[in-house]
């Protein structure tokens, strides 16, 4: 299902365009783009992307981000494909983006999926009622909530470029997935070279050139990742525990990275996480 949203004669710096639902994604051809950003969460199956003439995959679990204007074309690969979505625009958008390093249109993988599907049933809610009360204006709800799944996305989120969809870097898919499963462990260079079936420096070089970035520091973001989640559904939870649960021996060092990643450090984090915009 897709929901249009009405949005007041004065534009809101962010605001929230178009909501959809657990849809069927039926083939788009669209020369002329959207006037605003789209951000697409795969559900279920596997749908391509074409921009610039570049094809790439989507798959479940992944995410897609389309900036206004930008020509494109996607369509189901497999038979159930299936995504949420939401549009939105406003003055304030492409600076948040860039803030959160998300520059540009493409495919991104999701450290942490079910950050989108969480504010999504919040938006939902938020909708149902607007149904219900024509009387209330919900923009500013609208607002805050797809300003908060921003926020959220940040440390959750890398690009994944068109190349690291070649059948030959298959093996970088199967890493990560190692990662997820393992973060939490004293992960080696040894064990994920063994894992992928590559040396250690040709996984290295292979992995900067499908993620845009190093391994290590793929790695230290999915373990930021982890305790920021923990940090915020655990509020009891010694920051030692939500340390050596993400993967970190020494609390201190923990400290150290999350506020290096992150801008504040674990326990202001936890007292107040709306302060850790980057």
């Amino acid at each position: 299902m897709m929901f249009h949203i009405q949005n007041p004669n004065r534009p809101l710096p962010l605001q929230l365009e178009l909501i959809g639902v657990d849809h069927h994604q039926e083939p788009i051809v669209r020369p002329g783009g959207m006037p605003f950003f789209q951000w697409f969460y795969c559900v279920k199956g596997q749908g391509e992307f074409i921009v610039n003439g570049q094809r790439s995959i989507i798959s479940q679990g992944q995410g897609l981000l389309i900036y206004p204007e930008i020509p494109h074309v996607y369509q189901a690969v497999s038979d159930d494909w299936t995504v949420h979505f939401i549009g939105f625009g406003g003055s304030a958008c492409r600076e948040i983006l860039h803030a959160l390093q998300m520059y540009e249109t493409g495919v991104y993988h999701l450290s942490i999926p079910e950050i989108f599907e969480r504010h999504l049933r919040t938006i939902c809610l938020i909708h149902d009622r607007s149904i219900s009360d024509h009387t209330k204006n919900d923009s500013l709800e609208f607002s805050r909530e797809c300003y908060g799944f921003l926020l959220d996305l940040c440390p959750s989120v890398s690009r994944i470029y068109p190349s690291a969809q070649k059948n030959t870097n298959e093996r970088i898919t199967s890493v990560i997935s190692y990662i997820e499963e393992h973060y939490a462990e004293d992960l080696s260079l040894d064990e994920l070279a063994a894992h992928a079936g590559l040396s250690r420096e040709y996984l290295c070089a292979l992995f900067k050139q499908t993620m845009q970035q190093t391994l290590s520091h793929f790695i230290l973001g999915i373990r930021i990742s982890r305790a920021r989640a923990l940090l915020l559904t655990h509020p009891d939870m010694k920051i030692l525990d939500v340390a050596r649960a993400c993967g970190f021996q020494s609390p201190s060092y923990f400290g150290k990275m999350f506020k290096r990643e992150i801008g504040v450090t674990p326990e202001t984090f936890r007292k107040s996480p709306s302060h850790s915009v980057q």
